[in-house]
């Protein structure tokens, strides 16, 4: 079993990374929260929020993204608006090269973002934008999970395909690689 880094201690380590990430600014960690994305929109743009569990979690076309609790990373930024549709799989992209390093060419892009390991769903973003922001949420299935009937054999984590992480790691090493295709640099 994998060390984990306790919740407590991830606001420093994020605050020192999203330092070098700008316009991020801002770090929330919330041990419980109903949505990541409504605390990065109302926190404003260059915020990062994430969380231990999410009880509402929002996906794409009005679908929800499954909590998997301590098994998965959820998190959300806000980002300035753009005003290029084709974002999402901009951004699918740039998280399936960044997780690529774990999984070496076993990630596929499903457009318009979905991020598949063995055809099963590891990662999703949804992207919600208002007047000048931009939501980008992200989740990513990383540790050992018993799926709910429904997700049985349609989603998968990280350790299911044989990668031993920590979700802060992850979140670590994801992190820049969406900000940079968000904002082109």
């Amino acid at each position: 079993m994998i060390e984990t880094v306790p919740l407590h201690c991830w606001a420093d380590r994020l605050e020192a990374l999203c330092a070098t990430l700008p316009p991020l600014h801002r770090v929330r960690v919330m041990a419980e929260i109903d949505t990541t994305q409504d605390l990065a929109r109302d926190s404003g743009i260059g915020t990062l929020v994430t969380t231990d569990r999410q009880r509402a979690g929002r996906g794409q076309r009005g679908n929800r993204w499954a909590d998997t609790g301590e098994s998965g990373l959820a998190f959300s930024i806000c980002l300035p608006s753009t005003s290029q549709p084709e974002r999402s799989l901009v951004l699918a992209r740039a998280l399936a090269e960044s997780l690529g390093t774990l999984l070496p060419d076993r990630i596929e892009v499903k457009p318009p973002n979905d991020l598949l390991v063995d055809g099963r769903k590891l990662a999703g973003v949804l992207i919600e934008q208002s007047v000048g922001a931009a939501v980008i949420g992200i989740g990513i299935n990383v540790g050992p999970v018993e799926w709910d009937e429904e997700l049985e054999g349609r989603a998968i984590s990280l350790a299911e395909a044989g990668v031993q992480c920590d979700r802060l790691e992850v979140l670590e090493l994801v992190l820049p690689a969406v900000v940079h295709a968000w904002t082109g640099a």
